[in-house]
């Protein structure tokens, strides 16, 4: 015994709206049509997942957006950092000035004494 399979039946999914055995040509080109949009808008999303430099320029305008938003505490933030990168500058110079010289930058020495010092080294 033999099963033999009708090679019409093909086995076709379902789409809405469209019938699943098109009897007119109009129909058929309707589902071409239909296949191909939705090919399309597939490999669209693919391309825009992919694309890396419109993401990077996504995700900077973001940050530049964010940064807007949040003008006031970052400026705040900045130039908190930046007075603390002065005092930093300004405490180790000090530091290396009085191991260098330590008489002509003691500030309870009084001036006339840090002169006679002045003198003596040169």
């Amino acid at each position: 015994m033999s099963v033999s399979r009708d090679t019409r039946e093909a086995e076709v999914p379902d789409t809405p709206g469209i019938p699943v055995d098109p009897e007119t040509p109009a129909e058929l080109r309707e589902r071409i049509d239909r296949t191909r949009r939705e090919l399309g808008d597939t490999i669209e999303e693919l391309t825009a997942k992919a694309d890396v430099r419109a993401l990077a320029q996504r995700k900077a305008a973001g940050a530049v957006r964010a940064g807007r938003r949040n003008a006031v505490p970052l400026a705040v933030a900045g130039g908190a950092a930046l007075a603390i990168a002065v005092a930093a500058v300004v405490l180790r110079r000090r530091q290396v000035l009085r191991q260098r010289h330590p008489l002509r930058h003691d500030p309870r020495m009084p001036a006339s004494v840090r002169r006679l010092v002045k003198r003596m080294a040169a």
